[in-house]
């Protein structure tokens, strides 16, 4: 956390030939120009990457791997931890342990969204399944001392887990210091009816915070305060992880420095 309050990472996919493709590389240059202390990386099979080879890349820009977002693999994979196919659900939870393994050898976390399950997923059977995979996995973050981070996701793209009450509850008994919720403000705009008083509510239960404005661009492209939501983070003591998410507006680059323009003044010391 060199040059911000907060440590700041950003979202993206990491390509099958990262080292020799030349659009990462440069994104990568960007990140590091702009003070970035990491990234959360969308890899479609974690299981083909060297984990020190990716470690030292990330190095050369400064960079750490701040968390394995497991949406692609989930999809790619065909992963749900909501499932009543029992054969499904106990293969979901295997392979989310390896992730977890993964995610630890670089001080990660591992980012449950699409893994909890797909849309079609949303019976109170289903509810209950995913639960259960949630206290099956708790201990194994606990052991490796590796957050997973169940994200709280809008209702129009999950069925399970949409503001951060029903996320937390899907946790309940499993929350252990290594088992979170995960909460992204563009999700938390259409679910919360407070969002201050959402994030006040469950301090305590999240070590990573994703920014992303209203329309899904980048902070500085949408409507959100995020003057007011850095200082309700303030003042909830949060002492964790930022990571911008979104799509992209115009390219990477330029979108990634019209966002630091804005929310620089918001992060600096």
């Amino acid at each position: 956390m060199a040059n911000y309050r907060y440590f700041l990472s950003i979202q993206t996919l990491l390509p099958d030939n990262y080292r020799n493709n030349r659009d990462f590389i440069d994104n990568m240059k960007t990140l590091q120009e702009e003070g970035f202390d990491g990234v959360e990386l969308n890899i479609r099979d974690p299981f083909s990457i060297d984990p020190a080879d990716l470690k030292s890349f990330l190095g050369d820009f400064g960079l750490q791997l701040a968390m394995f977002a497991s949406g692609a693999t989930a999809k790619g994979m065909g992963l749900s931890l909501a499932s009543t196919d029992e054969k499904q659900r106990s293969e979901s939870v295997r392979q989310s342990i390896a992730f977890l393994e993964f995610a630890s050898r670089f001080g990660a976390g591992v980012i449950a969204g699409f893994l909890k399950g797909p849309r079609e997923h949303r019976s109170p059977e289903n509810r209950e399944k995913l639960r259960q995979s949630v206290s099956e996995l708790a201990p194994h973050a606990l052991r490796l001392k590796t957050p997973l981070l169940l994200e709280a996701i809008n209702r129009f793209e999950s069925p399970l887990g949409n503001s951060l009450d029903d996320t937390f509850d899907l946790i309940g008994k499993a929350a252990n210091p290594y088992t979170w919720i995960l909460p992204d403000t563009w999700h938390m705009n259409i679910e919360e009816t407070s969002m201050a008083g959402a994030m006040m509510k469950h301090r305590e239960h999240f070590g990573s915070f994703h920014l992303s404005e209203n329309n899904r661009f980048f902070p500085g492209y949408g409507a959100l305060d995020f003057k007011q939501i850095i200082e309700v983070l303030d003042a909830c003591g949060y002492t964790g992880k930022l990571a911008i998410e979104g799509n992209i507006k115009k390219s990477f680059r330029e979108d990634v420095q019209h966002s630091m323009r804005f929310l620089k003044p918001l992060l600096e010391k």
